[in-house]
Parts: structure tokens; sequence; C-alpha cells
């Protein structure tokens, strides 16, 4: 997306409530401890794990997603401007690694390494929750330089966890700022495994 449908993005979402699926993948930790929000644009999601009482680091590689951010209280948040390929992972750091709908606009060339870093990033027993876009997405076209996988390919990719949920959707909808759009998703939750 160019920095005007960023901006009309963030316009669109900065007053919408968290994702259903991180609420749910929060759950499954006895108590808040350290999530990363990669793609954290207007700051749905790093709203709610604050006031959850997490602590947060949460990256975006647009300004105007970073300057969003800057309105909330800094004390439990760490606000990183950078792409995923870019961003320094620390190793077993998170309990939590929150993507929702941002992962699939990382280039397709980097993407196994960056989700083999975020894997690395996660403690024993910590998970992680998001989305990929599968090949039959609206989005998938040669003109566009994002991540589309199989089935096969997301399975693969999980194969080293525990998978606690993995949903498979295809419907046509509409995109967050009221475009129509033919979705082909997978929604998941993963757990790193602790042995």
């Amino acid at each position: 997306m160019q920095e005007s449908r960023w901006s009309r993005f963030y316009e669109a979402t900065k007053d919408h409530s968290h994702w259903p699926l991180l609420e749910r993948a929060a759950s499954l930790l006895s108590s808040p401890g350290h999530a990363l929000d990669l793609g954290c644009g207007a700051g749905r999601d790093t709203r709610y794990l604050l006031a959850q009482g997490w602590t947060i680091t949460a990256v975006d590689r647009e300004a105007g997603a970073i300057a969003l951010l800057a309105e909330l209280p800094q004390d439990r948040l760490r606000v990183v401007q950078s792409s995923f390929e870019d961003f320094d992972y620390e190793h077993a750091v998170y309990d939590l690694v929150s993507a929702q709908f941002a992962l699939p606009f990382n280039p397709k060339a980097s993407f196994n390494s960056v989700f083999t870093r975020i894997k690395q990033s996660l403690k024993p027993g910590g998970v992680y929750t998001g989305q990929f876009f599968g090949i039959r997405d609206q989005w998938n076209t040669l003109e566009i330089d994002m991540t589309f996988l199989t089935r096969e390919q997301v399975d693969e990719l999980l194969s080293d966890m525990q998978v606690i949920a993995l949903e498979e959707e295809e419907h046509i909808g509409t995109t967050a700022t009221g475009g129509a759009k033919y979705w082909h998703v997978f929604q998941v939750i993963a757990q790193k495994k602790t042995v």
C-alpha cells in the first residue's frame, strides 16, 4: 500500500476494537507478560494488551502508525519503526507474538526467514497468533510483492509448534477501508513447544 492508502487504513481502524483471535490467544497464558505486536498499525491490539497489563513491543514500518502510538502510555510500551525483515528479534523474549493481518505484507523472498526468527523470539510455551493469506486470495497477483501460501506450506511453517487453532476461510468480504475483496485466510494460534 502507498502512504496515502495506509493513512486511510489507520483512519478507518484506529477506533476498532482488538481482534478476537488475539484475545483467544492471550487467554491461553496464565498471566500478562511481554508481547510483540507486529504490524501494530493504528494500535487497536496494542491498546487492548496494555489494558490487560501486558508489556509490549509494537513494530510497524510506517511512520504514521508510529505517530499514533505516541499517544499511548509509554511506561510498558516500546515502539519500533521497522520492517519485519529488519527488526531485531531477540531470542526467547516474548510470551506472545501477535501479527494480525500483517505478515502477508512481508515479501515472499524473506518470509520463511522472518517467521523462523519470530518463532525463535518466543519463550518456550509462548504463543503466536495471526493470519497467513492463501493462494486464492484476491491480492495474489504478479504485481503484488506479498506472501501467499498453500495449506501444505502453512502446515510446514507450524510443524515444530503445537497448533491450537488453524482455521481456513474463503469468502467475499470487504477491506478495512470498504473495498470489496475475495479473502483466502488461515487464522492461526500456535504454541512453542517446551521441550
